[in-house]
């Protein structure tokens, strides 16, 4: 498909005064051509001329001059009215794209929030667990319409829990409302990261429809020092068992300061059942780790698709030097069929 468009179309409208112009002269030129015909041929050969029918020949000049006159008109009016044509290629190109299956969507996921006394220290600000409250909110807020959410709260025992909903307002309403417990961090508290990480799982395993994937994600300083046999060994369990169901638990470390924490179990948890280690110590950062989790996709079956695109892309090509140039051209045919005739430029 091409395209012409004209930069200045207000000239297009004076073409009937340039052809009117251009018959007038025309009709003045030949009467000054047939004036001066005498003065190129003395009489007899003129009248030689004309037995051999050279006045047929003129009159079709006359007629083709005329066409060329008007051709030259056209041609510079259209060039001086700022002609470009548009012309449209199609470019093919092959690319990869990332795909996903509709079952690899993570559709249930359980929040596990530490909720013990070192989760109130103020290294994060305003706290360990208001920074990681705010994040999780939003995240929520902003998640798909077919997720559903859980909630599991805990230090030394399960202080709240939400089973698996699609009611987003019930799970914001639960995590907004935890507190940090009271007590001297270290001294006076109690953590089990396993116990909470063990009622998560049977959540999932107990809610979790059919078609849809899982995901756990812990959020705590790492501290653990409570548990059964020993709060390591109480870790290794749930870890074990989220690792048979194929449950990943993405651990999100929120501390700054080395006091009650340890990020190196949160690593190891995210290691043990094929999830990501997240650490931060500053709501920004939490957001922009969040993030990596993406529209909830967990990599369990990926693969590439090589896909087709097709592009359009205009191309731009001026007329008016073109026009300018073929209009020169007829000028010198014109001029020379005049001087071989009339012995004359015009």
């Amino acid at each position: 498909m091409a395209l012409i468009e004209l930069g200045r179309p207000e000239l297009i409208l004076l073409t009937p005064l340039f052809i009117t112009l251009t018959l007038a002269s025309h009709y003045f030129a030949q009467k000054i051509k047939r004036s001066l015909e005498v003065f190129h041929y003395p009489p007899v050969p003129r009248l030689v001329r004309m037995a051999m029918k050279k006045g047929v020949q003129r009159s079709t000049w006359r007629n083709i001059s005329l066409a060329l006159k008007l051709i030259i008109i056209m041609l510079v009016t259209f060039s001086l009215a700022n002609p470009t044509l548009f012309t449209f290629s199609e470019i093919n190109e092959t690319m990869d794209v990332s795909m996903v299956m509709e079952k690899d969507v993570a559709g249930e996921i359980i929040l596990v929030l530490d909720v013990s006394a070192s989760m109130g220290l103020r290294d994060v600000f305003p706290s360990r667990l208001e920074a990681a409250k705010n994040i999780l909110v939003e995240f929520i807020q902003n998640s798909s319409q077919n997720v559903r959410f859980g909630v599991v709260a805990f230090d030394s025992e399960i202080k709240d829990s939400v089973f698996l909903t699609e009611d987003k307002n019930k799970v914001t309403s639960s995590i907004e409302n935890l507190t940090a417990t009271e007590g001297t961090p270290c001294l006076e508290e109690f953590t089990d990261i396993g116990r909470g990480l063990q009622t998560s799982v049977d959540l999932l395993t107990f809610q979790a429809s059919s078609n849809k994937s899982r995901a756990v994600i812990l959020v705590s300083d790492g501290f653990a020092n409570y548990g059964y046999p020993n709060p390591i060994e109480s870790v290794y369990q749930a870890t074990g068992r989220a690792n048979n169901v194929g449950v990943p638990i993405y651990t999100l470390h929120v501390a700054r300061m080395g006091q009650d924490s340890n990020d190196e179990l949160m690593r190891s948890i995210a290691d043990a059942t094929h999830g990501k280690f997240m650490s931060s110590t500053s709501v920004e950062e939490l957001r922009d780790i969040l993030n990596t989790i993406g529209k909830y996709y967990v990599p369990t079956h990926e693969w590439s698709a090589k896909v087709q695109v097709k592009t359009t892309v205009p191309v731009r090509t001026e007329l008016g030097f073109m026009l300018m140039f073929g209009a020169a051209a007829v000028v010198l045919a014109l001029w020379i069929g005049n001087y071989r005739h009339y012995k004359t430029s015009f």
